[in-house]
């Protein structure tokens, strides 16, 4: 026999909790001079633009006159922006495939070719990289010169380099971080400390998400110093003998100075919500503070700071809103 009673207790605890969560989004939107601009999932930033999905349309905000731009693609799912090109992972067909959308022209095309329904595309300039089936492939979309360059999965991209998760390619050890150049062809290992994961490419650095405890942490190599560092705790215990770290490796995400990063737990090293990490100093700054267990999806550009609900954690379409925050203000 169902309890009408523990029915409408439980329902009632929910509502209470929704509101106390939305009383203290309110209150760190004022400190932190945060804007909602939107609703749907997998924000992408890029100078003066945002873009991102609800799965059903394609959003495009300007930044400058604040506007937002639509067009439909229905199961557009991880977009990303370079400069005047769009791409995203579309199943609109029924079939997976990368769409590339140019912005000036508003016109779109579709790479076929080596696309499953785990491809999510990356883009610096020409250039587009995805996995398929544990093969990287870099397409060169000015040519339209598709090659794979490497065994594994998740690629980044920066100018020349390409940086992949790996399990197969190196035979020394099992699980690595390899940066491909795409001058040279060469393939080197970055890292194979760990569990690590989730590898993106800014300038000389390299970061990526060690997952091998909890939510994991996030570590940083340089290609230049070729020196790795820590730029969150691992897994460790506080003077007081609490367990605390690998609370930090979600979702991250690196541009010029910056890292950015989801944390989810309120712990020694620090509140849970958003933060930004300043390279040259050494320190993270909460942007944004949510209550635990919150999963947020921060991208950065400059001083221009985006995020919004990682949809693996999101139950419904309530509190999948798209936020901005301008980090100079």
């Amino acid at each position: 026999m169902i309890n009408k009673g523990k029915l409408c207790s439980i329902a009632l605890a929910s509502a209470f909790l929704i509101f106390v969560i939305l009383i203290l989004i309110s209150a760190a939107a004022s400190e932190a001079q945060v804007t909602k601009i939107g609703t749907g999932y997998d924000p992408a930033v890029y100078g003066n633009r945002v873009v991102w999905t609800n799965g059903v349309v394609i959003h495009l905000y300007d930044l400058t006159n604040r506007t937002d731009t639509t067009f439909s693609s229905s199961g557009a799912s991880s977009p990303d922006i370079y400069d005047n090109k769009l791409v995203w992972h579309d199943e609109s067909s029924g079939t997976p495939r990368l769409a590339v959308y140019d912005i000036p022209t508003a016109t779109k095309s579709y790479i076929t070719k080596n696309v499953d329904q785990y491809s999510k595309p990356a883009i610096y300039g020409n250039r587009i990289v995805w996995s398929e089936n544990d093969s990287v492939y870099l397409r060169d979309i000015s040519t339209s010169t598709q090659t794979k360059i490497g065994n594994g999965s998740n690629p980044d991209i920066y100018d020349t380099k390409v940086v992949y998760y790996s399990y197969s390619e190196d035979p020394e050890v099992d699980i690595t971080i390899r940066m491909y150049d795409i001058n040279t062809t060469e393939r080197i290992t970055v890292n194979s400390y760990g569990d690590p994961n989730i590898p993106h490419i800014w300038g000389t650095n390299v970061i990526w998400s060690d997952v091998y405890n909890h939510q994991g942490y996030i570590a940083m190599y340089n290609t230049s110093t070729k020196k790795t560092l820590d730029v969150t705790h691992q897994l460790d215990t506080d003077p007081d003998g609490n367990e605390y770290g690998a609370s930090t490796g979600t979702h991250i995400a690196i541009q010029n100075d910056k890292i950015v990063y989801n944390k989810c737990v309120d712990d020694y090293e620090g509140k849970p919500g958003v933060y930004v990490y300043n390279i040259s100093t050494g320190q993270s700054t909460l942007v944004y503070e949510y209550p635990e267990e919150v999963y947020t999806t921060p991208e950065v550009y400059n001083n221009t700071l985006v995020w919004g609900m990682d949809k693996n954690y999101v139950d419904s379409t309530a509190g999948n809103d798209i936020y901005l925050c301008d980090l100079a203000a």
